[in-house]
């Protein structure tokens, strides 16, 4: 008998451990949307915000449940239903919801569930969402392209390689995602890999056509100064005003002849200035004293 005892005292420790261990952040998540209308929707929202604040998960969930069922358009009740299982770390869970709701490509429901994220700076049940619509037809590609840029701008080249490349598997050109992995390849310093997409670029692209700095860049990087030097002539304006290719710019000029010339950079060094550009004329356009000549020397010697 006692040993019975004890087999129920460590399941009922067990089985209420959980949603004790999330009990502060229940209670006091300021997220939760509720409705100012006097409404079926107003009920069961409070309801299950209630229940999920009490600790009755069970009944919470089956309270998001019922909401969203009666009310399959009301972005909010999606929202608190996501919050719920965020803050429980049950982000599978919602992910099958998601999935089994099998949202089209053009509901309006999701489309306004993901944008309130972005502007309400909710990024990572954002990526939730994403991650589940990874997984329902006519989504995918799009959910592929929001993640991969998400982990690019996180700094998470690996994660954003591999949805990069998920979209280049069924599109070898699409330009946003060859851009993405130049970009990459660029952190990478893999200038060989920066050339094949800068090369695809010049075929695919369509919509951005600043793919000259990727040109710029790695055959500066591989020491082909001369080549470098010729994908100037054909960037765009919005392109050369940009720091980085004004500075590699400026570089190669720098190793490709004793005396360089500003005359050609100095407008569109004076365009990022009136774009905010802080850096002196002075500072970003050395001159000819022996510091700079020594800069020079390293910079040829170093890629010979």
């Amino acid at each position: 008998m006692n040993r019975f005892l004890l087999i129920c005292l460590v399941f009922f420790l067990f089985a209420c451990s959980y949603p004790f261990a999330k009990q502060d952040v229940l209670e006091t998540d300021e997220l939760f949307f509720t409705f100012d209308d006097p409404s079926l929707a107003k009920t069961c929202n409070e309801d299950s915000i209630r229940l999920t604040r009490a600790g009755k998960l069970d009944q919470a969930e089956m309270g998001w449940d019922d909401c969203i069922k009666s009310n399959p358009n009301l972005v909010p009740l999606h929202l608190n239903r996501l919050r719920f299982y965020y803050l429980l770390d049950e982000y599978e869970v919602v992910k099958s919801k998601i999935v089994l709701e099998s949202p089209s490509r053009t509901s309006l429901t999701y489309q306004a569930i993901l944008k309130e994220l972005e502007v309400n700076n909710r990024p990572e049940e954002r990526v939730v969402v994403l991650d589940a619509l990874t997984r329902v037809k006519g989504w995918e590609f799009y959910a592929y392209e929001e993640l991969a840029n998400y982990y690019l701008q996180m700094g998470n080249f690996r994660f954003a390689e591999g949805y990069f490349n998920l979209i280049l598997e069924a599109n070898s050109f699409h330009e946003n995602a060859l851009f993405g992995m130049a970009d990459i390849n660029i952190q990478k310093e893999n200038w060989s890999a920066v050339l094949d997409y800068a090369k695809s670029l010049q075929t695919a692209a369509k919509k951005n056509k600043d793919f000259h700095f990727y040109f710029l860049k790695a055959n500066y990087e591989l020491g082909r100064y001369e080549e470098a030097i010729k994908w100037v002539e054909s960037a765009t304006l919005t392109e050369k005003s940009t720091i980085a290719f004004l500075e590699v710019w400026r570089d190669t000029l720098m190793v490709l002849y004793d005396n360089p010339k500003w005359d050609a950079v100095l407008p569109h060094y004076r365009t990022a200035v009136e774009k905010g550009y802080l850096v002196p004329e002075s500072v970003f356009f050395p001159g000819l004293d022996k510091n700079s000549k020594e800069l020079r020397s390293l910079i040829r010697t170093g890629r010979n």
